[in-house]
């Protein structure tokens, strides 16, 4: 991702997963995300552990992007031209 680890800000908070378990918290960067044509700076949170994602965007980007979230559906809806 052509990222300069000079960026990173080490943390040592700890952030609780959706089953309850406890991570800590080893590194902080923003990093712009491209959506379309529009780009958001977002703040991610680092850590070293096996999650099934990628990424979790919150709802402070998603509101941002006037995004319409599904979790039925598993995506999200942004506006566009059409």
């Amino acid at each position: 991702m052509g990222i300069d680890l000079r960026d990173m800000n080490p943390s040592s908070r700890t952030l609780t997963g959706f089953n309850g378990s406890s991570e800590k918290m080893i590194w902080k960067i923003r990093l712009p995300v491209y959506a379309g044509d529009v780009t958001r700076t977002v703040k991610f949170s680092v850590i070293v552990a096996k999650a099934p994602y990628n990424a979790i965007l919150g709802t402070p980007w998603l509101h941002s992007m006037k995004a319409i979230p599904s979790t039925y559906h598993q995506c999200i809806k942004f506006p566009g031209k059409d």
